[in-house]
């Protein structure tokens, strides 16, 4: 009688090991990635992840939470294909956490920075004048960028430069005979919150 017990207790619990193990394995699950962890402000960003049943047309929530922002909200829906993977494409305006959620299930987060977009432009060579200016999604006026020289030796801060209201800016800088190749750098100091370090496009001028 007692072994019978023993054996039946025995059964017993390898059958609650079975079955749990089975309820996890049944348990919904979804994985979000980034294509990359930051953008220049007007860029895109590709979402990725998959479903654990790896079935298609299940429909997969795109959650976003901006840096500003106190919650998640759903910001689109993506449907799976043939195997469970799923993408969507967003254009974060600053800097923004994604989340993505199917059935009952809801993935780790990731988060994408945002760079605002720094342009560079000649306006006059002869008294070396450029123009500068900073687009996001909100004016950097007061703010400073930093213009560099680039050269083979490193790189040299020549000024430090205020943004106007319009968040640009008009300066001049003293050019040497021959190549020139400049940039202006925004550091994060002055970018935050919600953006990180820009960068204009290297301009290179000759006289």
């Amino acid at each position: 009688m007692t072994r019978t017990l023993v054996s039946l207790a025995v059964l017993a619990t390898t059958l609650l090991v079975f079955a749990t193990a089975a309820t996890a394995a049944a348990a919904p699950s979804v994985t979000i990635s980034a294509s990359r962890p930051s953008v220049v402000y007007g860029g895109s960003v590709t979402l990725s992840g998959k479903i654990s049943d790896s079935t298609a047309g299940q429909t997969v929530d795109v959650l976003a939470q901006p840096f500003d922002a106190s919650s998640f909200s759903k910001l689109a829906s993506a449907t799976t294909t043939a195997g469970g993977p799923w993408t969507e494409a967003v254009k974060p305006t600053v800097e923004t956490s994604y989340e993505a959620s199917w059935m009952s299930a809801t993935s780790s987060t990731v988060t994408v920075k945002v760079r605002p977009i720094i342009t560079l432009a000649l306006v006059k060579l002869s008294t070396g004048t450029f123009s500068t200016k900073v687009t996001a999604a909100r004016s950097f006026a007061g703010k400073f960028v930093l213009v560099q020289r680039l050269s083979s030796t490193g790189v040299l801060t020549l000024k430090k430069v205020t943004l106007d209201t319009n968040s640009s800016a008009t300066f001049r800088v003293r050019l040497h005979n021959g190549r020139s190749r400049l940039r202006v750098v925004m550091s994060t100091s002055q970018t935050a919150p919600g953006y990180i370090t820009g960068m204009s496009n290297v301009l290179t001028v000759r006289r």
